[in-house]
């Protein structure tokens, strides 16, 4: 269990020019994989999902799939100009798809100024590091992942597996992760997943992960108790 009191482990300096306080600075737009627009009708579902309201910011809105679906939504987008990374007022909303070689860049940013971040990412992107899920559990937590299927399957570059994943501040209940409601008749799905030919409702089955009896911090936790609370149905 992390105590409050552990010193965030620091990560290597990289080279360049832009930092962060959590993560350290990273050159942006370096990686031309970086440039990876997200379909309409996905942007279109994870907004209708997830519901943001209040202050709402796409900070790198690229063709506008997410701004559009979001009317009064602000926005940044380095090639236009505004900078994500010199944006400074709160907002109770982030919503995008951010650029994977500055993610952590972008996300040590967007827990500065953000109550609420969903981000459509490769989900190993929040998973694979334990350093980064310190900085999570010290924002708040994951109050969702809402799988979205293969990055190929919308077009991405990766075949990895891609979802949108909400972190709220100061969040410290459960964690839901799931996927979209009729996801068969949205997004194609890849056999071992779950099968093409369940119904929306197996589809839209989810797992709740939660702390165990004796640990208050899901993220750190490694008993059983939080690896599986409740299984509301079998994918």
């Amino acid at each position: 269990m992390i105590l409050e009191s552990e010193k965030m482990l620091e990560l290597p300096a990289p080279a360049p020019a832009r930092s962060s306080d959590l993560f350290g600075g990273l050159e942006r737009n370096a990686n031309p994989k970086d440039v990876v627009m997200t379909p309409p009708r996905v942007a279109q579902m994870i907004v209708n999902h997830f519901k943001p309201s209040g202050r709402i910011l796409d900070p790198c809105r690229g063709n506008g799939a997410f701004w559009n679906a979001m009317p009064g939504a602000e926005w940044c987008e380095i090639a236009e100009g505004p900078d994500f990374l010199e944006w400074q007022e709160p907002v109770d909303w982030i919503v995008s798809n951010p650029p994977y070689s500055t993610f952590w860049d972008f996300l040590s940013h967007s827990m500065k100024v953000a109550e609420n971040i969903v981000y459509l990412i490769p989900l190993h992107k929040i998973w694979s590091g334990h350093r980064y899920l310190e900085a999570i559990t010290e924002y708040g937590g994951i109050r969702e992942t809402l799988i979205i299927g293969t990055g190929t399957s919308i077009g991405f570059p990766v075949g990895l597996s891609v979802g949108a994943v909400h972190l709220k501040r100061g969040y410290k209940g459960e964690t839901r992760i799931g996927y979209p409601p009729n996801v068969s008749d949205q997004i194609p799905r890849t056999r071992g997943v779950a099968n093409t030919t369940d119904s929306p409702e197996r589809l839209s089955a989810s797992v709740l992960f939660a702390p165990c009896d004796g640990c208050a911090n899901l993220q750190t936790c490694k008993t059983i108790g939080c690896i599986a609370k409740e299984l509301e149905e079998t994918i």
